[in-house]
């Protein structure tokens, strides 16, 4: 079943009004069925039209045409997307009453519109209820195929990866539509890689299903080796000696069937372009260090490295200039520059004959991944709007849908804010207050008047001067919000937790970007932080990084140089694998700074890893939702028939 569409005010109201006279009974003349089945965008003129003369068939008719009529008229607003619409319509049918064809039906497209809301724990009732169970050897080959999909996308986004892809390997013994089939065994993959290495080694070690753990292995394979794309095909090779007749051995991923190419493709000489004086030679400093890490992490394990040359970009030279030197002197890929200005000069250019790197991003709009770039540059940094649309992404999936974002009034925080506003409205979502504090100081007046703390008390206050006598009252914050966005570094996260607890929003969820978090265990002053969940970079939460301890050791110290330290491996870690993320949507590298991916356009975006502070320690989450998420989603969750 294909799902497109819109969302209509008009049919919203019609479809609506209609359900109501369905529940009533009230009288009309229904007018002629429609026999249009054909899979197209319709108008919604067309849309209205049709649902409501399957709506009046449904009144004037007595089960089970009744619940017939009414699934057909949802299985038309689930096809056109209308999804708030269908759900009224499908938690109005008693499922008992349905045969066994209509109750699967029922159940996929209920299924689909409680993923589409991301309500997964009504999801989780609908897809893994005992009556459907019961039904998959009875089942057509076409209602299996979408409903083990939507139990898949369930698995992976509750947190239970390994239950999703044993969906997906029953999923792909059904597909017969070779794209359809490949499009499953990518995403299989791509689950897979979301776990880490250690865990993937242990499942493989403790899987039942030779064909689950031959996955896992090759998983763990491609996990192990981000860094070093040699090692990688010498152990992919020995794995596919080992497993002949595993489905991935004759079909790899397909980021995997690219590895030789990408080795035999390496650049011979890299031109790193960073200042060495001025404002950013400090910076650059951090960046360099952490590249030339990763370089000789990679001298002893890889036969082939690339020779180095360093362009000081402090210089009054042009940018273009420099750009044409490093090519003329050899360079077959440049990495830089670090400053926006001269990103931006290089973004101008038609087309650049060796591919660039750059280590910032362009001034430009939100929507950057849909801009023009020329052919050859890519642009990878550690931008805050990243971070602040994957805190919009996982929020909304925990079910929140209002939200108060507290930030500094600083141009990073801005340009944060502006990126989770957009997203959060993209997804559904609402943002009731959007309140800027400064640097430091009192953040309690600020708060009190984003909460309306003082509109509460000033009406204790003329109901005090009204009655002439004083009133026990406790003032209340607004009601309408369920969650807040935080942007502010460690000193003010401490003083600004608090301060909301204080002024009665202690139990709103907070959730921060990696800016909360300098990566340095600090339990006794980040008490105050307890509960603040938040993204950030692998580099500052596991051990998994060799050239961290080395970086520690031997250079400055401070939470932004230990960023910038990462940006410097990935940097490394990346190049060789720029074409591999350009022809490959769903390639990943899992870096120091995040799951890397590139967007059309050649923007790499980064998708960090989560924890929570607890007892003062900053403690690894899961990507996916939990149990406890989903527990808070229950008190919201719409009219559902019994039977779920």
């Amino acid at each position: 079943m294909h799902y497109r569409g819109r969302s209509s005010t008009l049919l919203a109201s019609t479809l609506l009004a209609l359900t109501v006279c369905l529940l009533a009974s009230c009288g009309t003349t229904p007018p002629e069925p429609t026999t249009d089945t054909e899979p197209e965008v319709l108008s919604q003129e067309a849309i209205e039209r049709r649902v409501k003369s399957l709506v009046d068939q449904a009144r004037n008719s007595q089960s089970p045409e009744r619940e017939g009529y009414l699934l057909q008229a949802a299985e038309l607003l689930v096809e056109q997307n209308e999804f708030d619409w269908a759900r009224n319509l499908l938690t109005s049918i008693n499922t008992r009453q349905l045969g066994e064809t209509d109750f699967l039906l029922h159940a996929e497209l209920l299924g689909a519109v409680s993923l589409n809301e991301g309500a997964y724990y009504l999801a989780q009732r609908i897809l893994t209820n005992p009556r459907l169970e019961r039904q998959w050897a009875s089942m057509s080959p076409e209602r299996e195929i979408a409903l083990r999909e939507q139990r898949a996308r369930l698995f992976e986004l509750t947190g239970s990866p390994i239950v999703s892809v044993e969906e997906r390997i029953r999923l792909d013994s059904l597909l017969t539509d070779l794209p359809a089939a490949e499009q499953n065994r990518e995403q299989l993959w791509q689950t897979m890689m979301n776990l880490s290495q250690d865990e993937l080694a242990q499942r493989a070690e403790e899987a039942e299903s030779r064909t689950l753990r031959g996955w896992l292995t090759l998983a763990s394979i491609s996990k192990d080796n981000q860094a070093n794309l040699e090692r990688q095909q010498a152990q992919l090779d020995q794995w596919q000696s080992e497993w002949p007749n595993h489905p991935a051995s004759q079909n790899l991923p397909n980021d995997l069937q690219l590895l030789r190419k990408l080795i035999e493709q390496q650049p011979r000489q890299i031109a790193l372009l960073l200042p060495q004086q001025g404002n950013l030679a400090r910076a650059a400093d951090a960046v360099r260090d952490g590249f030339l890490a990763a370089y000789y992490e990679a001298e002893g394990t890889q036969s082939k490295l690339p020779q180095i040359r360093q362009y000081d970009t402090s210089e009054a030279t042009e940018i273009i200039e420099l750009y044409e030197q490093a090519m003329a002197e050899g360079a077959d890929l440049v990495i830089g520059p670090l400053d926006k200005e001269r990103v931006s000069a290089l973004h101008k250019l038609p087309l650049l004959p060796i591919p660039v790197l750059t280590l910032n991003y362009i001034e430009a709009p939100l929507d950057t991944d849909t801009r023009e770039s020329p052919e050859g540059l890519y642009q990878f940094g550690l931008a805050a709007e990243d971070e602040a649309r994957q805190v919009a992404r996982r929020a909304f999936r925990e079910g929140h849908r209002n939200a108060m974002i507290l930030a500094p009034n600083r141009n990073w925080s801005e340009r944060g804010a502006q990126a989770f506003t957009q997203e959060w409205r993209d997804l559904g979502g609402e943002v009731s207050i959007d309140s800027q504090f400064p640097g430091s100081g009192n953040y309690s007046n600020i708060i009190q008047q984003a909460l309306l703390i003082d509109q509460s008390q000033a009406r204790r206050q003329t109901l005090t001067r009204l009655l002439g006598t004083h009133l026990e009252f406790e003032p209340r914050r607004r009601q309408d919000l369920d969650m807040i966005f935080l942007m502010a570094d460690p000193e003010q996260g401490r003083q600004i937790r608090p301060t909301l607890a204080f002024h009665y929003a202690g139990d709103l969820p907070v959730f921060a970007t990696s800016h909360i978090y300098t990566g340095e265990p600090d339990p006794k002053s980040n008490r105050d932080l307890n509960g603040v969940r938040f993204n950030t970079l692998p580099w500052l939460l596991n051990g998994e990084f060799p050239e961290k301890a080395v970086l520690d050791e031997h250079t400055r110290e401070g939470a932004i140089y230990s960023r910038l330290h990462a940006l410097g491996v990935d940097a490394y870690r990346l190049y060789p694998r720029l074409p591999q993320l350009q022809q490959i949507e769903e390639a990943r590298l899992y870096g120091a700074t995040g799951a890397l991916r590139m967007l059309p356009g050649g923007r790499i975006e980064r998708e960090q890893v989560w924890a929570q502070f607890q007892n003062g320690r900053a403690r690894p989450m899961a990507s996916a939702i939990s149990d406890a998420d989903q527990e808070e989603q229950r008190n919201d969750l719409q009219p559902t028939p019994e039977a779920y």
